[in-house]
């Protein structure tokens, strides 16, 4: 009897203890999914010890162009691939909407014009026959159904076969001749400029007798970017480019916004007196960003003033977003010195890069902070750079 009872007393304490270790077991779970749902408590995500950039568009269009070798076979591609994709969409919207616009017109106005026409004149001849009541009656309902039913089936018909028609057999033959013209002729031109230049005939400038000889040409230029467009959550960004050489004379810095006549804002780049990664301040120029507007960016060298399609150039996109409150939160939560890993986590390259950056500049002799920007200009496919990083540190 008092073993059933210490067995009893046994069984009841073993299911007090198994309720107690998994309600701690389920709370220790709920906290951790709420700390991992919760942005402002995460920690930076990193591979390896390493920043990971999480692409915000992983798909979308490659934006980022970069100048230097392969630039015919580039030019070609590029000018192909854009000819092919504008030329088709402008020629099906053009086909489609003049063919639909010409064939209602043209369908309404010819069948309503027949229909009235015929309709008015059968309705009168029967009318002397049959009565003028009926003649005038059935003629103008018969014109008025007739013409519009024609003319609403032949005006669709036709505007939709020929718009398609037009527009396809114009949208390829304009892309791929506009395609073909443009790339052969920029590449060939930038790679011929190049020739020109080892050569020696390529002016330094406008009224000026002193050639560019081979060594005095970077042979890349690309700004530090994603390949696809960049987030900033600063309207004022700082935007970095790599130069692979000193250049004796200016670059030029523009940045356009769509559909607008003139750049929102240009200036001369100097000082350019040997290999390295450079930057520019829209903050120190006064330019702010509006938000939801992909801007383009360039760092232009011109090699040929009389040849501006022969010019050296690297551009990128960059959107102004402004920074949600949880992500707000975690750079508040997070040292200065390791922001650049939660704006890379969060799909915010500019600041990223500015703030790694901004870093190394004050201090050059960080390898861990090369070695970090590494990884994370590794990520977007910039190899030379990569390079020029790693030479850096293997120099140190």
């Amino acid at each position: 009897m008092k073993c059933q009872k210490f067995w009893q007393k046994f069984v009841v304490c073993l299911g007090y203890a198994t309720f107690v270790f998994c309600f701690i077991f389920a709370a220790g779970i709920f906290a951790d999914a709420n700390a991992a749902a919760d942005p402002a408590s995460d920690k930076p995500v990193v591979a390896g010890d390493k920043p990971v950039y999480n692409q915000p568009e992983k798909y979308s269009d490659i934006r980022r162009r970069e100048g230097g070798e392969n630039s015919t076979s580039r030019g070609l591609s590029r000018g192909l691939s854009r000819g092919l994709s504008r030329g088709l969409s402008r020629g099906l919207s053009r086909g489609l909407s003049r063919g639909l616009s010409r064939g209602l017109s043209r369908g309404l106005s010819r069948g309503l014009s027949r229909g009235l026409s015929r309709g008015l004149s059968r309705g009168l001849s029967r009318g002397l026959s049959r009565g003028l009541s009926r003649g005038l009656s059935r003629g103008l309902s018969r014109g008025l159904s007739r013409g519009l039913s024609r003319g609403l089936s032949r005006g669709l018909s036709r505007g939709l076969s020929r718009g398609l028609s037009r527009g396809l057999s114009r949208g390829l033959s304009r892309g791929l001749s506009r395609g073909l013209s443009r790339g052969l002729s920029r590449g060939l031109s930038r790679g011929l400029s190049r020739k020109a230049a080892e050569a020696g005939i390529v002016q330094k400038g406008e009224g000026e007798d002193e050639t560019l000889t081979a060594s005095e040409i970077p042979d890349f230029i690309a700004p530090i970017a994603s390949e696809q467009t960049g987030l900033t959550s600063n309207p004022q960004p700082v935007l970095c480019w790599y130069l692979s050489g000193a250049w004796p004379e200016n670059a030029y810095f523009s940045i356009n916004e769509p559909r607008a006549a003139e750049p929102l804002f240009e200036t001369t780049l100097d000082g350019l007196n040997s290999e390295g990664i450079y930057r520019i301040d829209l903050a120190k120029h006064n330019i702010s960003l509006k938000p939801g507007i992909e801007y383009e960016w360039f760092v232009t060298i011109i090699l040929d003033p009389g040849e501006r399609s022969a010019d050296f150039l690297g551009s990128a996109t960059i959107e102004y977003v402004p920074a949600p409150a949880q992500l707000q939160e975690r750079i508040k939560n997070t040292p200065e010195n390791e922001r650049y890993i939660v704006y890379a986590d969060a799909g915010y390259w500019y600041d990223a890069i500015d703030n790694i950056g901004s870093q190394i500049a004050a201090s050059p002799d960080n390898d861990g902070l090369r070695s970090h920007r590494v990884a994370l200009v590794s990520q977007v496919n910039l190899p030379k750079i990569v390079a020029y990083e790693n030479k850096i540190i293997t120099a140190e």
